[in-house]
């Protein structure tokens, strides 16, 4: 699962339309349809805006090797 399913499975929860998404967050609505689409390439800065939105947060970790 993609990170747009997510975010897309959250907002359906919450019954926020994109377009609620989009105003909330301050990103466009093409920006969050091509995110849900998982055919968009958005900064972390965008894609924390939508996640406070839904209230989810991001988690990076880093792998070591060897």
């Amino acid at each position: 699962m993609n990170f747009g399913s997510v975010i897309k499975e959250r907002r359906a929860l919450l019954k926020i339309s994109q377009q609620d998404l989009a105003e909330y967050s301050g990103v466009g609505i093409s920006t969050v349809k091509d995110i849900e689409r998982g055919v968009g390439n958005p900064s972390m800065e965008t894609l924390k805006k939508i996640l406070d939105v839904v209230g989810l947060e991001m988690v990076l970790q880093v792998k070591h090797t060897g």
